[in-house]
This record gives C-alpha cells, sequence and structure tokens, in this order.
C-alpha cells in the first residue's frame, strides 16, 4: 500500500496509537520508498530475507523482451512455445490479469489465474490447478 500512495493514510493510523504496539510489514521485494518507509515507523525492524536477497532463484529462467503494447499477447502466446511448463506471466494489474488469461484459454492454453480480486478459495483452486 505504501508503493500505490497510500503512505499518508498509514501515517495517519499510526498516529492514532500512542501506546505501544507491534506493526508487521510484509513487501515480496525492498525497494528503497518501502524501506526507508519501514525504517521511520518501526522500533528495532527486523528483514527476513528468503533465499537470497535481489537475486533470482538460479532454477528461474528470466527472459525480457521489448514488445509494442498491441503485440503483446500474440508475443506471449508465441512466447510460450518456446518454453515448458509450468510458465509464471506477471502484469502489472488485475485487469490485466484477466485479460490475458481470458485470452490464453480462448487460445487453448490451459492456463490459471491468480490475483488479489479474488476470494482465497479462488486463489487456492489457482495454486493447485498451476502445481498439477
Amino acid at each position: 500500500m505504501v508503493d500505490s500512495g497510500f503512505e499518508d493514510e498509514i501515517q495517519e493510523i499510526f498516529s492514532y496509537f500512542k501506546t505501544q504496539r507491534q506493526t508487521i510489514l510484509f513487501s515480496a521485494t525492498m525497494p528503497f520508498k518501502i524501506k526507508k518507509f519501514a525504517e521511520s515507523n518501526l522500533v528495532n525492524p527486523v528483514t527476513i530475507n528468503i533465499g537470497r536477497a535481489g537475486a533470482a532463484n538460479l532454477d528461474v529462467i528470466q527472459d525480457v523482451e521489448c514488445v509494442e503494447d498491441g503485440d503483446k499477447l500474440t508475443h506471449i502466446l508465441k512466447s510460450l512455445t518456446k518454453s515448458a511448463p509450468p510458465v509464471i506471466i506477471f502484469c502489472e494489474n488485475k485487469r490485466d490479469v484477466d485479460r490475458v488469461h481470458e485470452y490464453l484459454l480462448l487460445k487453448g492454453v490451459d492456463a490459471v489465474s491468480i490475483h488479489g480480486g479474488k476470494d482465497q478459495s479462488e486463489r487456492n483452486k489457482s495454486i493447485e490447478q498451476f502445481k498439477v
């Protein structure tokens, strides 16, 4: 929420706590802005890294290609022919996740999607289907 522009609102909520509180912040990444926020709002913060901080898992292949906006969906489909399953596609927002998921299903690709707009049972089902 901090990197989504809600820092002031979170600061206001914190201001209502006059006594000791426990604050736990979770972040898949630790960009500078979030690190600075944590340092200024937490007492004796502890950072726990799973794996090597700032580095990808050695079993993960990262392939970056620049594609025009209008060509992205067809490029995803073409790219899937080069990579053996399972494949994870990250999108910038929930709307794009749904759009890519629908496109892949229409093209006959066995795909699942997950994002914060789905309820927990939908997310669990997607994860289980992805594992298979």
